[in-house]
């Protein structure tokens, strides 16, 4: 058996999109070894028998020193385990754990989905994070893909010399998030957003459309669930929920009751790998209306399982909504059950799981 070491940001990275392939490779008999800062949710594996390693990362800083350090960290870590295959998740992991599995010559999977489209050109972060990517991922046994656009953009600058896997995204455990009969009244329509609050990931159209549609459906509420990556918006939002515009619903650990009170979620992110707030509430029956983006748009069927509006077009989100809410409850309700089709035949989480037990077991091998 494997010593299995993983290179995660955050403890939710882990018990929110990944613990089936971690307790699975557990269950087969391989040690398991998290390196992350520590979090709450960490004491799920360590109670399950995974170690923990606690590495602080901070997750958008951009000091040399305090990168190298990471790199250096890295390195010493894999050494002392021995590691045998290295599994990497989000950008930051992936490429000073790219950097330090290279060194090391050892085996290593990369799941980074962090380069953004800003409009038709790339900007120089997002040309820098490439360059990375192009000396980080060159020696990878595995690259696992979330979306198209990333993985046509990442081959073109790898010469397609990088073996890769397409995966739908972390997938969407359909067990946990089970299908929920759809409101049985639509005389207030609940629309959630979900998302750490920050202008990337579409709030200050979000807080827009709400203010828009508001005044024109006095039966709908906004609802925000989500942690504040900016605190300039703790007093719009606050300003707005006084106004009874929105509702501000916090930092939710379990989503799941949430959702099934919804009518449907609206996520204006400008860019994501594959977002799970789409397939968590389309898996439990809830449309979803979502920006024209990859891995947005490719969770959404548009006009089957939810609509789709132009990404940073504000007009086009309230558009969008309106179209949603000159639907009558038995078609809203007929669109949240397409969208638990389209996770079943196309995101079940067991397709991710097995896809990298598949190519952990190539590399053993």
């Amino acid at each position: 058996m494997a010593n299995i070491l993983i290179l995660i940001p955050k403890d939710n990275v882990a018990y929110n999109f990944r613990s089936e392939v971690i307790l699975k490779l557990h269950e087969l008999g391989h040690e398991i070894y998290i390196v992350s800062p520590y979090g709450s949710k960490i004491d799920y594996f360590v109670e399950r028998g995974c170690h923990f390693i606690d590495l602080p990362i901070d997750r958008r800083g951009t000091s040399i020193i305090a990168d190298s350090k990471l790199i250096i960290s890295y390195r010493r870590i894999a050494k002392e385990v021995k590691a045998d295959v290295v599994l990497t998740y989000t950008t930051k992991c992936s490429v000073y754990g790219g950097f330090a599995c290279e060194s090391l010559g050892i085996p290593y999977i990369v799941n980074a989905a962090g380069v953004m489209q800003s409009g038709d050109r790339l900007s120089f972060l997002e040309r820098f994070i490439l360059f990375l990517y192009k000396l980080a991922f060159r020696k990878a046994s595995c690259i696992m893909y979330q979306n198209h656009f990333e993985r046509d953009l990442v081959n073109q600058i790898l010469k397609n010399k990088v073996h890769y896997r397409d995966i739908p995204g972390s997938g969407v455990n359909l067990t946990a998030f089970t299908y929920k009969e759809y409101p049985d009244s639509d005389e207030v329509v609940r629309f959630n957003y979900v998302a750490r609050i920050m202008k990337n990931k579409g709030i200050d159209e979000f807080l827009e459309c709400a203010i828009r549609i508001k005044k024109a459906y006095s039966n709908t509420e906004f609802i925000i669930y989500g942690d504040y990556d900016d605190n300039k918006y703790r007093t719009i939002i606050s300003n707005l929920e006084k106004e009874g515009i929105v509702r501000y619903g916090g930092i939710q650990m379990d989503m799941k009751p949430y959702i099934e009170a919804a009518h449907a979620v609206i996520h204006p992110s400008y860019y994501e790998g594959m977002t799970n707030v789409v397939l968590e509430h389309s898996a439990m029956g809830r449309p979803c209306i979502g920006s024209d983006v990859p891995g947005v748009k490719d969770g959404i069927d548009d006009g089957i399982t939810g609509f789709v509006f132009k990404v940073r077009n504000v007009d086009s989100m309230v558009e969008t909504v309106e179209k949603f809410l000159s639907l009558n409850n038995e078609e809203k309700a007929k669109m949240g059950r397409a969208a638990r089709e389209k996770m079943e035949c196309e995101f079940d989480r067991n397709i991710v799981t097995n896809t990298y037990i598949e190519e952990i077991e190539k590399i053993l091998s």
